[in-house]
């Protein structure tokens, strides 16, 4: 595995064949986004966008927390037109993450508020520990989410989820972060890094043609009707047909992948 420090040092790549970890490394301000690191993260995320041997992205948290969103301290240096270019800038983030190639999987560990749960809100996977804490805190410091808080949350959680959390401002914990579709998997907090790993294994098993497109289905398909989604499902899929197949029915090595998810999250 090969480690990266961004040019502040407030966020580290590394790369693991396959698969490639952003690590968010502020943890004394609880990986809050400032300036700095919310452009570095932008950088990384259009790197993993064209990066052809990229299959998972992780993104995770240094010490005992994943992100409290932005850095409310550094708003007061902002110059009148930095508030909207950096909202665009944070909204192009997300946008990408949403679309990335790579199987996303979000690590969350402590704090998890504000542009850290909107982070989680384009992950495909989102791993937890049980004692996490999730908000929308920005209607106490009296601005409004920027990065899909309210677009994105109600479609998770619904509408009136998304207005409770968004105009008390109050925190919520994990189960009922659980119970709402923001997580897909609750854990102690020393099994996390278990659980993403076993959870990674499972995703470099499959063939990456089909990954890509039926995630592709999935991520489309949801904004459409069922009629118009089945589109992506149709007929000139079939061409997939081939090797799997063979597998399956000729009982290869390769079907052994079916073994990694026979009780995979069942318990």
């Amino acid at each position: 595995m090969s480690d990266k420090p961004s040019p502040s040092g407030k966020m580290i790549v590394s790369h693991d064949g396959p698969v490639t970890t952003f690590t968010l490394n502020r943890p004394a301000a609880h990986n809050a986004l400032d300036r700095e690191l919310s452009a570095e993260l932008n950088a990384a995320v259009k790197a993993v966008a064209v990066d052809r041997e990229c299959r998972v992205l992780i993104l995770r948290g240094a010490g005992n927390t994943f992100c409290a969103g932005d850095d409310i301290k550094g708003f007061n240096d902002f110059g009148p037109n930095d508030g909207p270019w950096e909202v665009r800038m944070y909204q192009e983030t997300v946008h990408l993450i949403d679309n990335l190639v790579p199987v996303t999987i979000a690590a969350v560990d402590g704090v998890c508020c504000g542009g850290g749960l909107e982070l989680t809100l384009v992950c495909d996977f989102v791993i937890a520990t049980n004692r996490t804490r999730w908000g929308m805190p920005e209607i106490n410091w009296d601005i409004t989410p920027g990065w899909g808080g309210t677009g994105r949350l109600s479609k998770f959680a619904g509408r009136r989820k998304a207005k409770e959390w968004n105009l008390t401002g109050a925190l919520f914990s994990a189960a009922t972060a659980e119970r709402h579709n923001l997580v897909n998997r609750l854990c102690e907090p020393e099994d996390l890094e278990r659980e993403v790993a076993s959870l990674v294994e499972v995703m470099l098993s499959k063939s990456p043609r089909t990954l890509l497109c039926t995630k592709y289905f999935v991520d489309k398909g949801a904004d459409l009707d069922v009629s118009s989604s089945m589109v992506f499902e149709g007929a000139p899929q079939r061409e997939r047909f081939g090797q799997g197949i063979r597998d399956f029915v000729e009982k290869t090595s390769r079907d052994e992948r079916r073994k990694l998810v026979m009780n995979f999250w069942q318990d």
